[in-house]
């Protein structure tokens, strides 16, 4: 008998979709972000993700065990996150997220060409998802991009992360914003830190100021 919690269903991703996206599926593991945490108020499900702006967005990772270890660490149960010489096998691996936007028309800075910020949005949401599966919740530290050429809307784009290493609560991200193709439109170096406490202690902390 098949265990149903072990299931997953892989996302309606559009027909006419390029090929690249319609085949991730089959080189990787689909992470369906909306049950790992509460995305109230989260600025891709709540505010971005619209016929206008993002369209779609599928969230990837390599395999089967590093999606596994994301689903603790966004949990909390991992063993010793903050270990660079953690026991999990895992930890040897670069943990890689991908993430299929398509992008729709209302998010240009100049007419046409997508804004730089929300090229930045995107590297710093799928190079926190990388962060996130290796330490657990944390934060953005640092953030370096070197923009490589204009993107233009509409378009589908493969926003790749994958943690360089780990030190600690400190983790070191890299990321690139392609065509699925081979052209690289942005790409990114990112420091990323596990905070002493934890985010619903902070959140805590700042309404209790108020």
């Amino acid at each position: 008998m098949v265990d149903q919690s072990d299931i997953v269903e892989l996302p309606a991703i559009p027909s006419d979709a390029p090929e690249w996206v319609r085949a991730l599926p089959s080189n990787g593991r689909f992470v369906d972000r909306t049950k790992l945490y509460d995305i109230t108020g989260h600025i891709l499900f709540d505010s971005l993700l619209n016929s206008n702006g993002i369209r779609h967005f599928f969230f990837f990772m390599a395999n089967e065990q590093q999606a596994q270890r994301a689903q603790k660490a966004f949990n909390g149960d991992l063993t010793n996150p903050s270990s660079s010489s953690h026991d999990d096998s895992t930890i040897n691996d670069k943990f890689e997220v991908r993430v299929a936007f398509h992008l729709g028309e209302g998010i240009c800075g100049h007419k046409g060409i997508v804004h730089g910020g929300l090229t930045a949005t995107m590297l710093d949401e799928v190079s926190g998802a990388a962060a996130f599966s290796c330490v657990g919740p944390c934060f953005t530290a640092n953030l370096n991009i070197d923009y490589l050429k204009p993107l233009m809307t509409p378009a589908w784009v493969l926003v790749r992360a994958h943690v360089e290493r780990h030190e600690g609560r400190k983790v070191f991200i890299h990321g690139t914003v392609e065509n699925g193709e081979g052209i690289v439109y942005a790409k990114a170096v990112g420091l990323f830190i596990k905070p002493k406490l934890s985010v619903k202690e902070h959140v805590q902390q700042h309404q209790e100021k108020e």
